[in-house]
């Protein structure tokens, strides 16, 4: 008997929300600044997993496990500039390095994790900040405003880089380098330098990400526990078409729909409200695609029609389910695969967008002009 009589619909929800978001959020936002550069990170999950231990043992060998962040976002930082120097430098394949990065990351810090941190190490996690008046505000109260410090510093980092990037001149160079790099050296700016810059600055924004998880949250450090956020903040960049807010609602989204599948295993089922949501978004998703191919008369093109086929399809199976899901139980296996079944929906709805960088994966060599 599914749980039809429970909502997982509460400020619970949005707490967990706010709190799975976190990780994604700060690793997506310093993707964001070396894909506009020009940099295909794809190494992201390898620098969440070394900011992840890095904040274990830098915690455990300092005792204090702020100093620990700091750590983690410096073990991030390194892999980046490793990656930096065969990518940038050497002008390797960016793909290649990117999942060399990520399997050498597992190794190491497995390897590293066994021979010197002691079995049952805690460091952390993370007092919560309590902000007078505005925790006691309903449903957002909680989730917004009584969080650990490194929330607050993700929230300052992420409206920072929104202004970097969006009204000063080393934003414009980003921009540039990542759209235009020969001119951008014609200017006299270092192609080079600004895409080191940005990549050290992804590397670090991912090992607070992974810090977040191990020191923030847990307390601790597991073998491979950022289990492919990576991957699915690069699905979120993607999504929110490389600017930094619709990235951030990005990753909400994808936030939502993790601590969504814990709820819903939490219950025992899923409830009629869930599936009246899902038929909703996807309805509103099927009516804004067949408007936007109206508008621009692509219905005329094959893979259009395809496509939108599918979308009609995907609409009236949601439909069904809308009807038939009260009385149908899921595998739980099915909730834990929703946020990675997104992140693949993402990647295969809008990996080719328009907004992507001209330059992104292609090398920059001066010579060459």
């Amino acid at each position: 008997m599914l749980g039809v009589d429970l909502s997982p619909f509460d400020s619970d929800l949005v707490r967990s929300t706010v709190q799975l978001s976190v990780p994604l959020i700060l690793a997506a936002t310093g993707e964001t600044v070396a894909e506009r550069t020009g940099m295909l990170n794809i190494g992201l999950e390898g620098m969440m997993l070394s900011g992840a231990f890095g904040a274990v043992l830098g915690g455990y060998l300092a005792g204090d496990p702020m100093i620990g962040v700091l750590i983690g976002a410096l073990a991030g930082a390194a892999m980046a500039a490793l990656a930096a120097l065969f990518m940038i430098t050497l002008r390797a394949d960016q793909v290649v390095v990117g999942v060399g990065i990520g399997l050498l990351a597992i190794g190491l810090t497995t390897f590293l994790f066994r021979q010197y941190i002691p079995v049952g190490t805690k460091v952390g996690p993370l007092p919560n900040i309590e902000i007078p008046l505005l925790s006691q505000l309903p449903v957002v109260g909680t989730a917004l405003f009584n969080q650990n410090a490194l929330f607050y510093i993700a929230v300052a980092l992420v409206v920072g880089t929104t202004i970097v990037l969006r009204h000063t001149s080393w934003g414009l160079f980003i921009r540039a380098a990542g759209q235009a790099p020969r001119a951008l050296d014609s200017a006299g700016h270092g192609v080079s330098a600004t895409r080191w810059f940005g990549m050290l600055f992804a590397g670090a924004m991912a090992g607070l990400g992974g810090a977040y998880l191990s020191v923030g949250q847990l307390g601790s450090f597991n073998e491979n526990m950022t289990a492919g956020r990576g991957y699915i903040a690069l699905a979120a960049v993607v999504f929110g078409g490389w600017v930094v807010s619709r990235v951030v609602a990005a990753c909400l989204v994808f936030g939502g729909v993790n601590a969504l599948q814990l709820r819903l295993q939490a219950i025992g089922g899923t409830t009629v409200g869930v599936w009246v949501a899902v038929w909703l978004l996807t309805f509103a998703a099927g009516v804004a695609y067949m408007i936007n191919s109206l508008r621009k008369q692509r219905l005329r093109d094959g893979s259009t029609r395809i496509r939108l086929g599918i979308t009609l399809l995907v609409v009236g199976l949601a439909s069904w389910l809308l009807v038939a899901a009260p009385q149908t139980a899921l595998p739980s296996q099915i909730y834990t695969a929703l946020p990675y079944i997104c992140a693949l929906v993402v990647l295969a709805g809008f990996g080719r967008s328009r907004a992507a960088p001209k330059a992104l994966t292609v090398p920059y060599d001066r010579s060459s002009r």
